[in-house]
């Protein structure tokens, strides 16, 4: 599991117990407002069910008052105090929740209006001055059974409301105790996850960067012996993969310098004692100069045009003149290829930026116009339309492509031949090919590159290697005798300097 999925993995599980505490919380707030509010209707319901019967009983003390004459207008205060009953009674059944509520407002109603029904009956009786007859009324009918019936359903319903409220409250109770529960599930699983993103940071990420900074210390220091663990499969084993690779390289270019001391491979190429740049400049200079004078002396007829006609006793030999001519031919052959060590640097420093790739190959390919044209050279090029920008060093790569057409010029003939430049896009990799139909060489490979027995191609291939190994790419080579030779620069593409 790389990095970036370890670490989505742990916010994301923040993530979820985060919803889920926000999920509970609201649960929480939910339930317990519905429970309150139903607490709270219960409360009225019960307020206003005792609010009817205080009213509904003073009302009927009116009743008896009537009946023994002690109060003539008691059918007019019977009205006053039973009209408060009735408007409580509406705002009571519309506080009704279910059906046995509603069954309760429909019982305690027709027992409040058949009891309100004897009450004006009786009141009737004594205005007709039958008092008799209401008095069994009032003693009979109206207070031992219309009365007590509605003393009860009323005493019933208060009990109900309350046994409600007591549910009500034992559920409010238990969504409380399970908001406590999952609440605390969460907060140990938060702090669990926030224990074990403590733990991966230090050990996964804070450890290997504090590892890398310190590597990097010691190379700048100058030391190249090390390497960090890169068995992981993450960003970090990548990143330890690649400065393994760094490290490498630089203590190859520090051996290619000379800073490391002499060895077989800075013995072949022959440069025993690396000063410095300048000096190689120096030398090649003063190795060309050498050459011209040694050339001048060796043609004098150049130089001195009048003397055609001295005797021919007197000019060398023809096999020393072609054996001097060979010397010179091989003097200015190395001359150049130490000009193109130089050129191409020594340390092997490079230097990325955003290039042209193609600007490149064709700005290449200019340097080898005129040759190209006298020795009537066939030329292919194919340059994928996809290649636009590459990250490299420029004069390194231009510098790299050059030494292979050189090496494919010299194996073509004097007159003919094809030569060919590709570049495409492979993957992230850029693919710069060059191929000749030259004489070819019988099992050449770039291991036979690094040991000696192959000098035409030696000095250039194996700085062309390196450079495109330092680039973190790779070079493949293939030949056959007779049919041609095959190179492959493979860079990686890098889009962005």
């Amino acid at each position: 599991m790389n990095l970036r999925r370890k670490l989505l993995t742990v916010f994301g599980a923040l993530a979820l117990l985060s919803l889920v505490t926000a999920a509970v919380t609201l649960w929480t707030i939910s339930s317990w407002t519905k429970t309150s509010k139903a607490t709270e209707n219960h409360y009225q319901r019960s307020l206003l069910l005792q609010r009817i019967r205080a009213s509904t009983f003073r009302a009927f003390k009116e009743v008896p008052d009537a009946v023994t004459g002690d109060d003539i207008d008691s059918d007019v205060e019977f009205e006053e105090y039973i009209q408060p009953a009735r408007e409580d009674f509406e705002t009571w059944a519309k506080l009704a929740e279910d059906e046995d509520e509603l069954q309760q407002v429909r019982q305690i109603r027709e027992a409040f209006n058949v009891l309100e029904a004897t009450a004006k009956e009786t009141f009737a009786l004594v205005k007709q001055n039958r008092r008799k007859e209401a008095f069994d009324l009032m003693e009979g009918k109206l207070e031992d059974n219309d009365f007590e019936n509605f003393n009860r359903l009323t005493a019933e319903a208060v009990e109900s409301d309350r046994a409600k409220r007591q549910v009500i409250r034992a559920t409010n109770e238990n969504t409380r105790r399970t908001a406590r529960i999952v609440l605390a599930v969460v907060a140990f699983g938060t702090i669990s996850l926030v224990l074990l993103l403590a733990a991966y940071l230090t050990s996964d990420l804070f450890k290997p960067l504090k590892e890398l900074k310190q590597a990097l210390k010691r190379t700048a220091e100058g030391d190249y012996n090390q390497e960090l663990h890169d068995s992981r499969e993450d960003e970090f084993g990548e990143v330890n993969r690649a400065f393994n690779q760094m490290v490498k390289m630089i203590a190859r270019r520090v051996k290619l310098s000379g800073d490391g001391g002499e060895d077989a491979e800075n013995a072949e190429l022959g440069f025993n004692s690396f000063t410095s740049k300048t000096t190689i400049h120096k030398l090649v200079a003063q190795m060309r100069l050498r050459i011209s004078e040694l050339s001048t002396k060796l043609n004098p007829a150049a130089e001195k045009p009048d003397e055609k006609n001295e005797p021919e006793n007197n000019a060398a030999p023809p096999d020393e003149k072609i054996n001097l001519d060979a010397l010179i031919e091989n003097l200015e052959n190395l001359s150049q290829a130490i000009v193109r060590v130089t050129n191409f640097s020594f340390p092997l420093d490079i230097t990325l930026s955003k290039t042209d790739v193609r600007a490149l190959l064709y700005d290449t390919l200019l340097r080898f116009h005129d040759e190209l044209s006298k020795r009537g050279i066939s030329l292919e090029i194919e340059i994928d339309k996809e290649i636009k920008f590459a990250t490299l060093d420029h004069l390194k790569i231009r510098e790299a492509v050059s030494e292979l057409i050189r090496n494919a010029l010299k194996a073509l003939p004097e007159s003919g031949g094809k030569l060919g430049l590709r570049a495409r896009l492979q993957n992230t990799d850029l693919l710069i090919e060059v191929a000749d139909n030259g004489a070819g060489a019988e099992n050449l490979s770039l291991d036979e590159i690094d040991i000696a027995g192959r000098h035409d191609y030696r000095t250039g291939l194996k700085l062309t290697k390196a450079i495109v190994e330092q680039h973190g790419g790779k070079m493949k080579i293939n030949s056959e005798p007779g049919k041609g030779t095959y190179v492959q620069m493979s860079l990686p593409l890098r889009m962005e300097a």
